[in-house]
């Protein structure tokens, strides 16, 4: 005689959630005077910025655009889109190519510094008081050197954009 059907081990057993990494790795910049990052990923490559051809009435947050493998991009200025001083465009200014959605952009800043890994249990929430920038903050993290405050890179792209487009 067939008795009751065995339940599944697999029904009884709890489902461990999966531990968050321990760190995280940003793309950090110089911006603003201090240490900004965002996602890795978005970045693609560092490039040293090519001849700019500036664009009529464009802002200038948006210091123009060049060719970059057959491309145009548009460069952003972020100190300039934050209404801060621009980054001085010299001939060893480098850029950081970046694919936010649909977009890609080269991305200007006062100084490249990389990869950097931020233990995830230094993520903080962004202080309130950074009027401007707070908009466009995530996290404020620290890499064993100083500050790095997280910038939500899309939503950057996506104020430049839509800043750029007449209404």
């Amino acid at each position: 005689m067939a008795g009751p059907e065995e339940p599944q081990f697999s029904e009884f057993t709890e489902r461990t959630p999966a531990k968050p990494p321990a760190e995280a790795w940003y793309f950090c910049l110089k911006l603003l005077g201090g240490r900004y990052g965002f996602d890795a990923p978005l970045v693609t490559e560092v490039v040293r910025l090519g001849l700019l051809t500036r664009l009529p009435a464009a802002p200038l947050f948006l210091p123009g655009v060049f060719t970059h493998r057959g491309e145009v991009l548009a460069v952003l200025d972020i100190n300039q889109l934050m209404g801060q001083q621009g980054v001085p465009i010299r001939p060893d200014t480098r850029a950081a190519i970046i694919h936010c959605g649909q977009w890609k952009v080269a991305v200007i800043a006062e100084a490249v510094e990389g990869l950097v890994a931020i233990p995830t249990r230094t993520l903080q929430p962004p202080p309130a008081e950074n009027a401007g920038v707070a908009e466009f903050l995530s996290a404020v993290g620290n890499d064993g050197k100083s500050t790095i405050a997280i910038l939500d890179l899309p939503r950057v792209v996506e104020a430049a954009r839509a800043r750029s487009v007449p209404a």
